[in-house]
């Protein structure tokens, strides 16, 4: 009887470690199952987009700073002001320089009109005065015909003699009115060359700075460089975030490209997660996230895919000049390859503020 006992209780023994092992194995496999269609890292970190506060164009002192480091600042408050008196100055100065640059040009324009407008006031005068040529030389041909016939006429005593003389005179008359007209025509040419020669001075004189509006170009030019650069004294926020690394004061004499501090943008926070290249295939943008902070136990935040790096760069492969450097290495565990996913918070807790750097844990195709 103990012997069929001990021999049962074995069976048992065994069945019950087979079944165990079982159950171990169908647990194991459901775990990965679940980890794979619900990838999951603790790699992961609370990123925001930043940009550097730098001076722009402008040189001068830092005469207003009504921020403070960490301080929390909106879209369109005022970040640092320059001391703008330099740049107001310029401003006036290339306006000043516009003005007289457009009246130059305006005057010069006036005289080549005027000088065209005596060109033409020249040529209708040379007309004009060629027809009157052309009228008083048929009226000398009259005269002369009249005074021709009658001379005939005198030595006949058909006419008298003074009546002759006044043809004669009158003859003479309308010969010196021609030659008057031809002086007035020659005139009216050397007044036309004299235009001529007027519109072309000012022509060349215009020429001398390029286009007719070249120079009033350029001096508008430096009139929006000088007003830029005075915009440049007075830089305001571009969105709400939060001013970080600032290590100056106002008094500070700053130059071009100088860096006061960073702005850590708050409108949009998201986690830089870290998944092995095997999980990727089960992430796709748009799935649900739960995030969970360490810094806020117990708390969960949604989350969503927004897309999945491209591009992971080899640890082990140096590019020198055309060709790459692969080191000789043995592995005997080969690690799967990371890549970081981007996944964007949806929720905001005021009492709990997100923080760049902050220690994320990710749960992709889970939703809280």
């Amino acid at each position: 009887m103990l012997n069929q006992s001990s021999t049962r209780l074995e069976r048992w023994g065994r069945a019950l470690g087979v079944l165990v092992i079982l159950s171990a194995a169908a647990l194991g496999g459901w775990v990965w199952h679940l980890n794979m269609i619900h990838p999951r890292t603790n790699d992961a970190m609370i990123r925001a987009n930043t940009i550097d506060v730098a001076i722009q164009h402008v040189n001068g002192k830092i005469i207003e700073l009504p921020v403070k480091d960490n301080q929390f600042v909106h879209a369109g408050d005022l970040l640092y002001a320059i001391d703008a008196r330099p740049f107001e100055a310029a401003v006036a100065a290339a306006n000043a320089a516009l003005q007289l640059a457009q009246k130059e040009v305006k005057g010069q324009m006036a005289e080549i009109k005027m000088a065209e407008a005596k060109v033409l006031e020249s040529e209708q005068t040379i007309q004009s005065a060629a027809a009157e040529v052309k009228r008083m030389q048929a009226e000398e041909t009259f005269a002369a015909s009249y005074l021709a016939r009658l001379k005939p006429l005198e030595r006949q005593q058909f006419v008298t003699s003074n009546a002759l003389k006044q043809a004669e005179a009158k003859q003479k008359a309308q010969l010196a009115a021609v030659h008057d007209a031809q002086a007035k025509v020659r005139a009216a040419e050397a007044a036309l060359n004299s235009s001529h020669q007027s519109k072309s001075a000012s022509e060349q004189r215009l020429a001398q700075f390029g286009n007719q509006f070249a120079r009033v170009q350029q001096a508008e030019a430096k009139l929006q460089q000088a007003q830029l650069d005075l915009e440049y004294c007075r830089v305001y926020a571009p969105f709400d975030g939060y001013v970080t690394n600032l290590n100056t004061s106002v008094g500070q004499f700053v130059s071009t490209g100088e860096k006061l501090f960073a702005l850590v943008d708050d409108t949009t926070w998201y986690v830089i997660a870290n998944y092995k290249e095997t999980y990727l295939r089960y992430i796709q943008p748009g799935m649900p996230v739960d995030v969970f902070l360490a810094a806020y136990p117990g708390i969960h935040f949604k989350g969503e895919v927004q897309g999945v790096g491209w591009a992971n760069y080899p640890d082990n492969v140096v590019v020198k000049e055309a060709l790459p450097t692969v080191e000789r290495t043995l592995n005997w565990v080969v690690l799967a390859g990371r890549f970081p996913v981007r996944i964007r918070l949806i929720d905001r807790d005021p009492d709990r503020p997100f923080r760049m750097g902050m220690t994320a844990f990710t749960s992709v195709g889970v939703n809280h």
